[in-house]
């Protein structure tokens, strides 16, 4: 450790500490003398720990080229051999780079106060600090937590370094799946770009896509109103990182890519279910405050008023791109499996009671997958969780989750009942394609003006006609939920199967 603190890179760190500390200083002596306001030295401390142009542009990269370093120095399979598991390496690589960290810290902080020299040092925050200002807005940003210079100085050094960690431990990650010192390059440029980019391109209200809000505390606290989201954002990022490592040593991830090989068609669903709320192109233009709204316009579908042709085409991919996949694995059972269901089941009774609890779960799967994708790109966008209407449109939010969850579920069963009737009748693909179709066609408002027909009145559209639509809706799909369950039936009795 002392023969690498006299290395080039550790030198010429030193330097670029000085002459930055001593940069701060200047300016903020000059706008702190210009507006004639009293200042101490944790005004030029907190400055220059707070910069994200110093973090990102000068410390980053220095980071960057420190942990390349060691994890290809580390990379020796001796010692994957003595550790026995790649995750335990990630820990083994974070125990080495920490003392560069802490030297890395030390250096930064002592630098710090040392360029404020012949200033008044306090232990309270400075009147030019208190008073919102262009030069001063870390300084007044961290004074509004109600903390001490003190306690705020350890907070941000925790955050940093846990920010460092989490950096390296990505770039372990990466390392560990393709093990090249050119991969490890390509590695760090990317992060250094991304981070730029975080920085420069993202919106402000993308509060989750910040990167300095995971690594400056004044950034993390006027984006969160507290400073313990970023502690709890970072820890939970190291802990995807080791699960993924940990799953990929234990060679469970070939299973993982023999299932994508043989039922690709179910993320690529997903994937295109999560890509149109994460980029909600049904309402463009339109003034969205909370997630509850953009859970109301993603879904909205069709309504007695109409219908738009993008929203009610993101409501079939969603709700009918289900239903489609459920036709694929249906034509798959009834072309072959039928009869080892038969034998393992006993009767048609029994497989089909099997067959709809295993698909009420993959629905409330569904439902829960696109609730919960809406609020958690709603929180990235900037949008809040609580309802900024009155009392009265507050109300509004458990009918909102009823008809969502609730009618969801049940306009999902009429489909897959309706469709199985159509492959059990018809056993041929080309009868199920044209079912499909006169699902999407039936749904269209000026089809179903009255909302009597088991078709896409799970539309959040139909919301706003109030609770009493909301379970007359509800009432509708369970009849005819009892009418499709019965005509089942009578089509199992008549049909015999011999075993």
């Amino acid at each position: 450790m002392r023969h690498e603190f006299l290395t080039w890179k550790w030198m010429f760190m030193v330097l670029v500490f000085v002459l930055f500390g001593w940069s701060t200083r200047t300016k903020v002596t000059a706008y702190a003398n210009q507006q004639e306001l009293p200042f101490n030295q944790w005004d030029i401390v907190f400055t220059s720990l707070n910069s994200p142009f110093f973090i990102l542009y000068l410390l980053l990269p220095f980071w960057l080229f420190l942990s390349g370093q060691l994890l290809i120095k580390e990379w020796e399979y001796t010692l994957l051999i003595r550790l026995k598991s790649f995750p335990k390496w990630m820990l083994y690589t974070i125990v080495k780079i920490c003392p560069f960290l802490l030297l890395l810290q030390f250096l930064w902080i002592i630098e710090s106060f040392i360029v404020t020299a012949g200033l008044p040092q306090e232990s309270h925050w400075s009147i030019w600090g208190s008073t919102e200002g262009p030069m001063n807005v870390f300084l007044f940003s961290l004074q509004k937590t109600g903390f001490s210079p003190w306690l705020i100085l350890l907070i941000q050094t925790a955050l940093i370094s846990l920010f460092l960690i989490a950096i390296h431990v990505l770039a372990a990650s990466v390392y560990v799946l393709f093990p090249k010192p050119g991969v490890m390059a390509g590695t760090s440029v990317f992060l250094f770009i991304g981070a730029v980019l975080s920085f420069k391109v993202v919106p402000a209200s993308y509060h989750y896509a910040k990167v300095t809000n995971y690594s400056i505390l004044s950034y993390s606290y006027d984006s969160f109103n507290s400073v313990v989201p970023p502690f709890l954002v970072l820890s939970f990022f190291l802990f995807l990182c080791f699960a993924f490592i940990a799953v990929r040593s234990w060679a469970k991830m070939r299973r993982v890519f023999t299932f994508l090989a043989d039922y690709y068609r179910i993320p690529v669903y997903i994937a295109i279910c999560v890509l149109g709320i994460a980029a909600p192109f049904t309402h463009p233009g339109v003034k969205v405050t909370t997630v509850w709204e953009n859970l109301y316009l993603l879904f909205y579908g069709v309504s007695e008023e109409g219908f738009s042709l993008y929203v009610y085409l993101f409501y079939c991919v969603v709700f009918i791109g289900f239903v489609y996949l459920f036709q694929l694995h249906l034509s798959e059972l009834l072309n072959g499996r039928i009869y080892y269901l038969l034998i393992r089941y006993k009767s048609l009774n029994r497989w089909f009671g099997q067959l709809m609890k295993k698909t009420v779960l993959s629905i409330l799967g569904l439902l829960l997958l696109l609730a919960g994708a809406t609020i958690v790109f709603g929180l990235l966008q900037g949008l809040n969780m609580k309802w900024d209407g009155g009392e009265a449109d507050s109300a509004l939010l458990p009918y909102y989750l009823y008809h969502f969850f609730i009618n969801g579920l049940l306009q999902m069963l009429n489909y897959i009942l309706i469709l199985f009737i159509v492959s059990w009748i018809w056993q041929e693909a080309a009868y199920s394609l044209g079912a499909i179709g006169v699902l999407i066609v039936m749904g269209l408002p000026f089809i179903n003006p009255d909302q009597w027909l088991p078709f896409a009145l799970n539309s959040m559209g139909y919301v706003t006609q109030g609770s009493h639509e909301i379970f007359r809706i509800t009432i509708v799909l369970v009849t005819y939920l009892l009418l499709e369950m019965g005509l089942i039936i009578y089509l199992f009795r008549k049909r015999k199967i011999s075993l």
